[in-house]
């Protein structure tokens, strides 16, 4: 949709009216749509492959288009934010005209489409405010909210994105450019034109590319909520809905708890590491499914949980239930088996099915169901501890999430004692094992081998050895080596990653480094990246005849490089911009940030176009003048 606009202001539907819109339909595994539909005010040239259609009066357009929304009868309405920007605007604009008949949108009759607020919160994606339009009988899907909330970016903007994932600019506009071009000639408004059709085109490429209606649709089916609310609500209301359906079946009802903070507890182990560049082969070690194969190994449930003194109470004997590492009980499976561990193994066997019925298949549209299943239901049992977890939740319970990550510890370290009390040179091995760092559910060890098929091969015999140790589905898995191994502190490293195949590495993994977090500008981002090719992957091969030093004194002779750039006015400044999100309003943030104040200027110039709750403010850090302060 583009609508007319003044320079310096965003557009306001009380008073700039909507100029074009274009819709695309697309059959749902077609690689092509098979509808493109231009509506314009004032004539436009004719666009190959596509229907124009012109309106003297704006009315007559947004009638016509509701009319269009209504006869083509989408299942599913997408666009790039158009549940916060063209929706809104299209019926705010509708009521400014009084077009009576726009706002029915949905299947329903007699239902109007009304705009609503909503917000949203979560450690994961802060504090976001939203706005909700009802349109009974279809789905809003907006691939904006899916990119937020799957992707890890560091803008967000249609062309950033299309240029990501497709390898494609978007071409924009300045709103009163635009509205220069509609106010020409047909020529200038088959331009304007032909960006709004690449626009409603755009989204559905990256829908078809990203696979997320498959994938969302899949998580619907497994966790039984709407497809609405894996965009509008957090993780827990799939938890509730899976509990509800296995306490159904049992004959339990679950209790309504107040939400309210709890005491907190201890997370996974983090086993100090050992700081290094390694030139040798290190071994990753990691527990498959770890929270919760703990979850179903040791039955860990509301519905098994012991209090103080009920074992007595009940006549158990001291078979018949277990103590966990922080002195909670649970009755075993043979006295009663937990929801949440029938819950969680429903969830994995059918994960077993859907990956092995993915190898057999040939179908490629079958194939992306089946990984879209597949990987809804690794995520769907990967919640179901946290929901545990969450102290201002549905249902918390300290005595089940505690629980597990005692467990979680109490394996880490005993893995760590097994591998390094097996793998010794008194006992035949070519040299002493050594775990140099552990996290969670995995463990890097230095086997002391010369290659990696070698750390590979003895890998997998560790896996297996050790885990003869735990209780089943409790395994762990060899998951690939590292060679070489940079090793910078807790949960920051990088290497040169191989799995499938010992001669060959398969990519370069970073960690928690700066050139894969977004609070740093691109030349942050290269600058590490470069020195860590040289450091990784050509550590062993200079280029005496162009002068060119690689590994360690590369890197080093680069940074200088660079440095010098930068010092000598020769990086674009591009390279230069930061962002970060604002998480909330001004007043919240407990000190002065950069990005927080470039917002709150913004909004006074402009509060239309200034970045709101959620958006990722960019900037780039000059040099003050005397007086005033940076900021």
């Amino acid at each position: 949709m583009e609508c007319a606009g003044r320079k310096g202001i965003s557009p306001e539907p009380d008073t700039d009216p909507v100029i074009q819109i274009a819709s695309v339909v697309q059959r749902q595994g077609e690689t092509e749509p098979f509808i493109r539909t231009v509506f314009t005010l004032q004539s436009c040239a004719s666009i190959n492959g596509s229907q124009v259609l012109c309106f003297s009066q704006e009315a007559q357009l947004l009638q016509s288009w509701a009319e269009f929304v209504r006869t083509v009868d989408p299942d599913i309405i997408t666009g790039y934010n158009v549940q916060n920007f063209d929706l809104p605007y299209l019926l705010n604009r509708a009521a400014v005209l009084k077009v009576d008949l726009f706002p029915y949108l949905g299947r329903v009759r007699g239902i109007r489409s009304v705009l609503r607020d909503s917000s949203f919160q979560s450690k994961q994606m802060g504090r976001r405010e939203n706005k909700r339009i009802n349109a009974e009988g279809r789905v809003h899907f907006d691939l904006f909210q899916v990119l937020l909330r799957n992707y890890k970016l560091r803008s967000y903007t249609l062309s950033a994105v299309s240029f990501h994932f497709l390898q494609e600019h978007k071409d924009t506009m300045q709103p009163f450019v635009i509205t220069d071009l509609q106010s020409g000639n047909e020529q200038t408004r088959r331009r304007v034109a032909m960006l709004c059709l690449k626009d409603a085109w755009l989204p559905l490429r990256l829908l078809q590319k990203l696979m997320c209606v498959i994938n969302y649709m899949e998580m619907a089916r497994v966790t039984g909520v709407p497809l609405s609310y894996l965009l509008s609500r957090g993780q827990q209301v799939k938890v509730v809905s899976q509990l509800l359906r296995q306490a159904a079946k049992k004959g339990f009802v679950m209790p309504v708890v107040k939400m309210e903070g709890g005491e907190d507890y201890s997370g996974g182990t983090v086993i100090e590491p050992e700081k290094g560049y390694y030139n040798v082969p290190i071994t990753i070690l990691d527990f498959s499914s770890l929270y919760p194969s703990i979850m179903m190994a040791h039955n860990l449930c509301y519905t098994t949980l012991l209090k103080k003194g009920s074992a007595e109470k009940l006549g158990l004997s001291a078979e018949q239930f277990i103590k966990t590492p922080t002195g909670d009980y649970f009755v075993k499976s043979s006295v009663r088996k937990g929801l949440l561990p029938e819950i969680l193994e429903s969830l994995l066997s059918a994960r077993t099915r859907a990956k092995a019925e993915l190898k057999k298949e040939t179908d490629p549209f079958k194939k992306q169901v089946l990984d879209g299943r597949q990987l809804a239901l690794k995520m769907s049992a990967n919640s179901v501890y946290g929901f545990t977890g969450a102290q201002v939740g549905k249902l918390p319970c300290l005595e089940i999430s505690q629980s597990v990550t005692g467990f979680g510890r109490q394996m880490i370290e005993k893995t760590k004692q097994l591998v390094e009390s097996k793998y010794t040179i008194s006992n035949g091995y070519q040299a002493d094992s050594k775990v140099i760092y552990g996290d969670t559910d995995s463990v890097m060890v230095k086997l002391g081998v010369s290659t990696v098929r070698e750390a590979m091969e003895m890998g997998r015999g560790a896996a297996a050895w050790v885990s003869t140790y735990f209780t089943p589905p409790i395994k762990l898995e060899f998951e690939k080596v590292y060679y070489p191994y940079l090793l910078i502190n807790k949960k920051r490293y990088a290497g040169l990653h191989y799995s499938s195949r010992p001669d060959t590495y398969d990519k370069m993994e970073c960690k928690g480094i700066e050139t894969v977090r977004r609070d740093n500008c691109p030349l942050v981002a290269n600058l590490i990246n470069s020195c860590l090719q040289k450091i990784l992957i050509n550590s062993d091969c200079g280029h005496p005849a162009l002068s060119v030093p690689q590994g360690p004194p590369g890197a080093v002779e680069h940074a200088k490089e660079v440095i010098s750039d930068l010092l000598c006015n020769r990086i674009d400044i591009s390279q230069l911009v930061i962002t970060k999100e604002l998480t909330r309003n001004a007043q919240e943030y407990a000190g002065k940030q950069a990005h927080v104040e470039l917002a709150e200027r913004m909004r006074k110039r402009d509060a239309g176009s200034a970045p709101q709750l959620g958006d990722r403010v960019p900037y780039v850090i000059i040099q003050a003048a005397k007086g005033p302060p940076l900021i």
